[in-house]
């Protein structure tokens, strides 16, 4: 499987998830901290947090597009 939703950091410096490859349409209601963004693009995939980091590590992510 593969990550379809990560989490950026904007100049503001609050984080959001986003779609991979479309940083500017952020997910709605993810903008916060960096825990929550990292729990709303589990949810958007569908996956507990604990599986979405093990995906995230496992791949190599780190944030962005």
């Amino acid at each position: 499987m593969k990550l379809s939703y990560v989490v950026s950091k904007e100049k503001g410096g609050q984080y959001y998830c986003h779609k991979v490859g479309f940083p500017y349409v952020p997910v709605f209601g993810s903008f916060g901290d960096k825990k929550h963004a990292l729990k709303c693009a589990a949810d958007s995939m569908g996956l507990p947090l604990k599986e979405y980091m093990q995906l995230r590590k496992k791949e190599g992510a780190k944030g962005g597009c």
